[in-house]
C-alpha cells in the first residue's frame, strides 16, 4: 500500500514539475529553455514569476511530502523492495539452528532484514552477515566465496 502512495506522489510531483516547465515555456521560451536545461534557474523563475509558477510548484510540494510521509512510514525504500513484491521487505526469522557451525556472538531467534547493508562493517553478529549473505542481493561479505561471511570480523 505504501509503495503505491510514494508512486502517486512521485507522479503528483513530476506533474508539478511538468507544469512549472509549462509555465516557463509561456513566459518566454528563453525561461523554459533555460528551466529545462539547467535546474538551478527554475528557482530563480519561480522566485521571479511566482504567480505563473506558484501552482506548479506547490503540487510539487504536495507530491513531495506524499512521498515523504509514506517513505518515513515504510522505513524508506532500499533496492530490493523497490523492484517490486518480495519477502525481502519482511522481517524474517532467521533461525539459530543453521549457524551452528558458526561462532555467534548474537541471540538466538533475532530477527534481521535486508536493508541495503553490504560489508561486514555493518553487521553486528556472525548470524546477521550470514542471513544476509544468504537472503539479501549485493553483499561484499564473501571474499572467497566459500559461503562464510565476515571470516575476519564475525564468523571466524
Amino acid at each position: 500500500m505504501s509503495e503505491i502512495a510514494i508512486y502517486i506522489g512521485l507522479g503528483i510531483f513530476v506533474i508539478g514539475g511538468l507544469g512549472l516547465l509549462i509555465a516557463a515555456f509561456r513566459t518566454s521560451i528563453l525561461w523554459g529553455l533555460a528551466v529545462l536545461f539547467i535546474a538551478p534557474v527554475a528557482i530563480i523563475y519561480l522566485i521571479f514569476h511566482w504567480q505563473d509558477a506558484k501552482g506548479p510548484f506547490k503540487l510539487q510540494v504536495f507530491g513531495f511530502a506524499i512521498m515523504a510521509v509514506f517513505l518515513y512510514m515504510g522505513g524508506g525504500m532500499s533496492p530490493v523492495t523497490s523492484g517490486g513484491p518480495s519477502l525481502a521487505g519482511e522481517i524474517i526469522e532467521a533461525p539459530a539452528s543453521s549457524y551452528s557451525n558458526f561462532s555467534t556472538r548474537s541471540v538466538p531467534n533475532q530477527q534481521f532484514k535486508c536493508d541495503g547493508r553490504t560489508h561486514c562493517s555493518q553487521m553486528t553478529s556472525c548470524a546477521e552477515a550470514t542471513y544476509f549473505l544468504r537472503n539479501c542481493p549485493n553483499t561484499k561479505m564473501d571474499g572467497n566465496n566459500d559461503g562464510i561471511p565476515c571470516e575476519r570480523q564475525w564468523c571466524r
